[in-house]
């Protein structure tokens, strides 16, 4: 067999560019903005347009594809592609501009999931829209045949050129104490799996698409995965999944939200097998599969009044999300694709051509999964703190009040003054749908509701990145309702509250000139023994503050060989003593202070909330934060 040449190599990679030169530049706009991201991600202060544009052009790749093989296939003159191309390109400008920014999120995931959405639309528009109007069912087979493997094929290359130049690289450094910067084999795997994969696909594609109807010739080695590999697999997981059912009426106890992606998973390989088996079924030796095909699309039927059992309980009780929603989406498509498959007149270009119309309706307007999804989640949060009466005439009551001179530290006058309203279930939902909100469609739905603009102290916290601190944006939110950031065990609802205090800053503001570092701490959840409250840095020496002991409440601040103690449980008991043993009470801040000293530093400890519960035999911090005003000798 005669290796290609160099120069053949080369003539066929400049025919692709010719061809393709739409689709290569986007894929090359991608990996640039990838590797950009990479390099310079700690530099950057807004991520969002790099990251949109990033995927925009992710999404150009089978966009521009799909535009040049319908050229092709039509014969295009210069004006019409013109037109075409376009067209193609203000598509991904919507697309562009549909993507999050800052003013609507700080989260840089958010976009990824439009992105799914978009990709996954994108790359079905590819197997479908070249024969839309057409009837070559063969071609069209035999079109998402040569995507398939060409696609497995430029996976495998890819895969081994990474490996191989990963390799030589480690080889490098190996042998030769060549220093390989980190970033670098990124870099490499997004240059290979980017730019030499899509061109490498595009080259194998072949130029006349509807030459392809006359193709009699099928691959063995296809009908002998999908009939001895996947078909086995296949039974074997209907089988699992009516067992499963049958333990359901059995034992009455309804589904597991799991189920239901385990039913869309199934579904969706037997979908994908009879599809690479669909030629086959023509021939007269192999009439069987006709007849698995349509048994097997009657067979899913009792799965899919499962799966809606299963999607319909889960939304009832936790409301709509957009995974749930997609799910829903897919049942309804998979119940659609199964009576169609079951006519007697059935075209398999139904199946992608189908799911690709449900997934661009379901992406965008007051129906879509974005909007639907969010109107949920939020009513969901609304009913939650209305009814507790956290929420009333659309403000929030006791909101948390933060000191802007004190940003970034997240520093109030009356913090938590809702917590008590909550059962532990309810709070725990708070917090969940809070999260759901931060990764998936940001808090501008519920922004009305602060009398503070949450979004620019989040602004603030974000921007300070040499800062000893960082917050998060839902529990910039959550602790803005009075409500601790963290899950709260069912199990510790009743614990005996032994002390409750926050300092009243309204009574004295502390002045901090005079000392050299203010380090803020937190602690939610129940600690044991050696308990690590807070770690920092100065001059590159590691303090750590930790309770030493389960058995007290005393603190200590540890570096190198010494120690700073803080007598913290001496401090409670004075507290209950001079407020009318009242267990909670506003305290002056300046009866909230500890001061520590040896002959290195004087630091003071600023208690700004301590609730402390007794959940087992010692008692334990419920909530602690506040300040250590630190000062060199």
């Amino acid at each position: 067999m005669k290796l290609p040449s160099v120069q053949y190599l080369l003539n066929q990679a400049t025919t692709s560019l010719k061809r393709y030169p739409f689709t290569i530049f986007s894929a090359l706009v991608a990996v640039v903005m990838s590797i950009y991201l990479i390099e310079q991600w700690e530099k950057i202060t807004n991520a969002l347009p790099y990251i949109n544009l990033l995927l925009t052009a992710s999404i150009g790749i089978p966009l521009y594809f799909c535009a040049t093989i319908v050229a092709n296939k039509k014969n295009y003159n210069s004006k019409q592609q013109t037109l075409l191309y376009s067209f193609t390109t203000l598509i991904l400008l919507a697309v562009y501009f549909s993507f999050p920014g800052k003013h609507t999120t700080h989260n840089t995931a958010l976009p990824y999931v439009k992105f799914a959405i978009y990709n996954i639309t994108a790359h079905l528009l590819v197997s479908f829209i070249p024969f839309f109007d057409s009837k070559k069912i063969n071609a069209f087979w035999h079109y998402n045949k040569i995507l398939f493997l060409r696609f497995l094929l430029s996976a495998l290359y890819a895969g081994f050129i990474y490996i191989g130049i990963t390799l030589a690289l480690t080889s490098l450094h190996l042998l030769f104490d060549v220093k390989i910067k980190e970033t670098l084999y990124a870099d490499i795997w997004i240059v290979v799996t980017g730019l030499f994969n899509t061109w490498f696909f595009v080259s194998g594609i072949p130029n006349n698409i509807d030459d392809l109807e006359t193709n009699n010739q099928y691959p063995k080695g296809l009908k002998i995965f999908a009939q001895f590999v996947l078909l086995p697999l296949l039974t074997i997981y209907l089988l699992i999944l009516y067992a499963y059912g049958s333990k359901i009426l059995i034992s009455w106890n309804w589904p597991k939200g799991i189920v239901t992606y385990l039913i869309i998973c199934v579904s969706i390989l037997g979908i994908l097998n009879f599809l690479l088996i669909f030629p086959y079924a023509l021939l007269q030796e192999n009439k069987w599969i006709a007849k698995v095909t349509k048994a097997y699309y009657i067979i899913l039927f009792p799965l899919l009044l499962i799966l809606f059992i299963a999607i319909f309980m889960r939304m009832n009780d936790y409301g709509i999300t957009i995974n749930r929603y997609i799910i829903l989406v897919l049942g309804v498509w998979l119940v659609i694709v199964c009576l169609y498959m079951n006519w007697k007149s059935k075209n398999i270009k139904f199946i992608p051509t189908s799911l690709a119309a449900m997934a661009i309706l379901s992406s965008f307007g007051p129906w879509g999964m974005f909007s639907v999804s969010e109107q949920s989640q939020v009513k969901r949060l609304e009913q939650i703190l209305a009814k507790a009466e956290i929420l009333k005439n659309n403000k929030i009551e006791n909101e948390t009040i933060w000191i802007t001179e004190r940003l970034p530290n997240l520093t109030s006058i009356q913090p938590l003054q809702n917590e008590s309203k909550l059962t532990a279930t309810l709070h725990n939902e708070v917090k969940s749908i809070l999260d759901y909100l931060d990764d998936y469609h940001g808090f501008s739905s519920i922004s009305k509701w602060y009398s503070q603009n949450i979004d620019s102290i989040v602004t603030v916290t974000d921007d300070k990145k040499n800062s000893l601190y960082s917050n998060n944006e839902a529990e910039v939110y959550m602790r803005s309702l009075g409500l601790k950031y963290e899950h709260v065990s069912v199990n510790n609802q009743a614990n005996e509250l032994l002390y409750d205090y926050s300092a009243d800053f309204n009574s004295k503001i502390n002045q901090v000139t005079g000392y050299d570092y203010v380090v803020q701490f937190n602690k939610y959840n129940y600690g044991g023994d050696s308990d690590v409250i807070e770690k920092f840095n100065i001059d590159n020496q590691e303090y750590i503050l930790s309770q030493p002991s389960n058995t007290s409440l005393n603190l200590a601040l540890n570096y190198k060989d010494s120690e700073l103690k803080f007598p913290l449980q001496d401090l409670l008991n004075q507290l209950q003593g001079d407020f009318d043993n009242k267990p909670s009470k506003l305290i002056p801040l300046n009866k909230m202070q500890i001061k520590s000293f040896n002959n290195q530093f004087e630091v003071m400890m600023e208690i700004h909330s301590i609730s402390v519960v007794k959940p087992f035999t010692n008692p334990a911090f419920q909530n602690l934060n506040g300040i250590l005003l630190i000062k060199k000798k």
